[in-house]
């Protein structure tokens, strides 16, 4: 489902590709222009670009962190080799 902004922005995108695909090619704006135009109709019209969200940092697989996980590590690692070391 749509906003109603999503919505009017989808419509007017449209619009405005149907009348330009109606202009002979050699009289239309370029591409470029074209999108320029449409984004200053979208920030007039309130739009403001959201830059995606930062991903989560990764997390241990067994959810440890700082102290808890170095200590489960150097648990692991005295365990050993198979020689008994």
């Amino acid at each position: 489902m749509m906003t109603k902004a999503a919505q009017r922005a989808m419509e007017a995108l449209a619009q405005r590709v149907f009348e330009r695909d109606r202009n002979d090619p050699e009289e239309r704006d370029s591409t470029t222009d074209f999108a320029f135009e449409f984004i200053v109709w979208l920030r007039a019209n309130g739009w403001q670009h959201t830059p995606p969200a930062a991903p989560p940092p990764p997390a241990a697989s067994n959810g440890l962190r700082g102290a808890d996980l170095a200590r489960a590590v150097l648990a692991e690692m005295s365990k050993g080799d198979s020689d008994g070391r």
